[in-house]
């Protein structure tokens, strides 16, 4: 994607100070030279920071002093101009400008931080189509891209360009953030996914997700089976060993195991009642009492009545010599009112007496049926208690026996209950399988892309490296770019297991090997016509592994830095010429600016010096 920086400007609080303006060139290697401390290395902070960065990495010292700070550039055919309000407090500014063209003669804030971000998200080519790869019904990526992101691949920062295990600065951005967009975009980057690929590969993780809770879930429903299977199957022992059903006994499946343990159940639930069984015993008792409360109430009137009538007989007999006086001693006896009276009384009650002796008295309440019929029915009741006694005594001795069938039923429920098996959706498990197949194609064809643009890139790296002249040592070797690791790996060329060194040396050869990797990656970004990535490089001082703080460096560092400006030339003239195309290189640097002008780097272009107390803000301004 064309992108050239024009020009970079500084506002400053100061109101009586005139703006300062960095102005750059296209297709050339735009360098800021000069000493430390300087305020190089702010450059790429300022224009990270236009570019809408979330962080502040422009020095405090430099924000003291600017009040706004301003880049314009070219995207595409488009000229743009963003300027951003100095952070406050260690906090970025809301504040923006923004415009189609040049840069105002006073800032003011004129559009939302979000309205530019889309604005630059569409021109660094991410649109609907690249965040809903799919459609929209289908969601976006889990990975929120922005345009921000492709910056990794413009940035060669001091913290990196002499590290031996670091190729992007992921720190400098924000590394949780960005080491995810890395191993998100890298692949996108070199032409081997687009994000609908990436997007196949998510839904494909979510599927092999959903598939192993289905794949769990029927795991688990068959160990429940099994597990309730074996719990039944050892109840029923149980119940064997309790004499409930005979040892013999011998079931084929479960579901005739748990009948039988629930007929078991039912049944002798029946036998032993016991409440029932103790107030059947009661009643009984009850009834029987009051039957023989009856008899005994009969018995006793028939005691009552024998008497009586034997009283009677004795009374008739003790009057029987009153008749026989009376008939045979009469005219003896002495005539007088009196003892005529007393005999004709004593006549009278044995008169009575037989009358009473001879009549047959019915016995009250049929006593005879009664007395039978009550016994008939106390000899059943006894009957029934020396039954149900027989019962209670075998419950006594197998007391034991029911409380076990209690815990019996008790397991059963358990069992049960435990047995939770959640159906498998057989309508899901199938689409599920389906979208895996359709979506495991594509990787089948990314890999065949993966090794020719993984191949494309090490050749474009390669090239890179067989023009420099200062690694006599690995001279033939041959680089590839770990993509794991995201580091550039030399491989000896006689080696015939294709082993990496694990370690190259100085810094100053990690150097030259940094260098190769983001020349040969935009190379190669070129060559695919990628859209993501601008085409321009910022470089933070190739200078590092030789400065010395002095500005005394030996003939031999002189000698590979100019190895490493003569690189950089070649790869403009490269671009420029025979790929007919636009790249821009910023690079700030402690070397003089002879370094390029006697080596006839016809590509080079000295933006500024700082030296002799220059610096990016002018001295008269920082000194105040």
């Amino acid at each position: 994607m064309k992108f050239i920086l024009h020009e970079i400007k500084l506002w400053f609080k100061d109101e009586n100070t005139e703006p300062k303006s960095y102005q750059f060139l296209p297709d050339k290697v735009n360098v800021i030279t000069g000493d430390a401390t300087t305020g190089k290395s702010s450059f790429w902070s300022i224009i990270d920071y236009c570019l809408l960065s979330g962080d502040v990495n422009v020095a405090n010292t430099i924000n003291d002093k600017v009040l706004w700070f301003g880049i314009h550039f070219t995207i595409g055919e488009k000229e743009i101009s963003i300027v951003r309000k100095t952070p406050s407090n260690g906090a970025v500014s809301s504040e923006v400008f923004f415009n189609w063209g040049s840069f105002p003669n006073n800032p003011i804030k004129n559009k939302e931080i979000a309205e530019i971000k889309s604005i630059l998200d569409e021109k660094f080519g991410i649109t609907d189509t690249l965040r809903f790869p799919y459609g929209k019904e289908m969601g976006k990526t889990s990975f929120n891209i922005s345009f921000r992101h492709f910056l990794l691949f413009n940035s060669i920062t001091e913290d990196i360009i002499g590290a031996s295990k670091t190729y992007f600065d992921t720190t400098f951005y924000g590394k949780e953030e960005y080491d995810n967009a890395l191993s998100h975009i890298f692949d996108l980057v070199i032409g081997v996914n687009d994000m609908k690929n990436i997007k196949a590969n998510e839904r494909l993780k979510e599927i092999d997700t959903d598939l192993k809770k289905i794949k769990n879930q029927e795991r688990n429903n068959q160990n429940n089976t099994k597990n309730f299977e074996k719990e039944i199957f050892n109840l029923i022992e149980k119940c064997k060993t309790q004499k409930f059903i005979e040892y013999s006994d011998s079931f084929d499946n479960v579901d005739d195991a748990i009948l039988t343990i629930k007929d078991i159940i039912t049944n002798t639930k029946k036998v032993a009642e016991n409440s029932k069984l103790f107030s059947e015993i009661n009643l009984l008792y009850k009834n029987k009492n009051g039957l023989q409360a009856q008899l005994n109430a009969i018995s006793q009137y028939q005691r009552e009545y024998d008497l009586y009538k034997k009283n009677l007989n004795k009374s008739a007999d003790s009057l029987q010599p009153i008749e026989f006086l009376s008939q045979k001693l009469s005219d003896q006896l002495v005539d007088s009112y009196e003892t005529k009276l007393f005999i004709e009384s004593l006549e009278s009650s044995l008169k009575k007496i037989k009358i009473n002796l001879s009549n047959k008295i019915t016995e009250p309440l049929k006593v005879t049926g009664d007395v039978k019929e009550l016994r008939t029915q106390i000899q059943e009741i006894d009957k029934r208690i020396t039954q149900l006694n027989d019962i209670k005594k075998n419950h006594q001795s197998e007391g034991q026996k029911f409380i076990e069938l209690g815990r019996i039923e008790i397991i059963l429920e358990q069992i049960f209950k435990g047995k939770i098996n959640k159906p498998i959706d057989t309508i899901k498990l199938n689409s599920l399988n389906e979208e895996k197949a359709r979506l495991e194609k594509v990787p089948i064809n990314n890999n065949q892309i993966k090794y020719l643009m993984k191949t494309q890139l090490d050749e474009s790296i390669q090239r890179n490296y067989n023009q420099l002249n200062s690694l006599p040592t690995y001279k033939n070797y041959t680089t590839r770019f770990d993509e794991n690791e995201m580091i550039l790996k030399l491989y000896p060329p006689i080696d015939q297991f294709q082993f990496p060194l694990d370690n190259v040396g100085s810094k100053s050869n990690y150097m030259f090997m940094h260098l190769c990797v983001y020349l040969g990656l935009h190379e190669h970004i070129i060559n695919i016509e990628q859209v993501h990535v601008p085409q321009f490089l910022f470089i933070d001082q190739p200078s590092i592994p030789y400065y010395t703080g002095d500005n005394k460096k030996g003939n031999d560092d002189k000698t590979k830095l100019i190895d490493a400006f003569t690189l950089l030339n070649s790869f403009i003239n490269y671009l420029t010429t025979q790929k007919n195309t636009h790249f821009q290189i910023f690079m700030v640097e402690h070397a003089p600016k002879e370094y390029w002008i006697d080596n006839n780097l016809s590509h080079f272009h000295t933006v500024d010096e700082f030296i002799d107390g220059k610096g990016l803000i002018p001295k008269e301004i920082y000194n105040n």
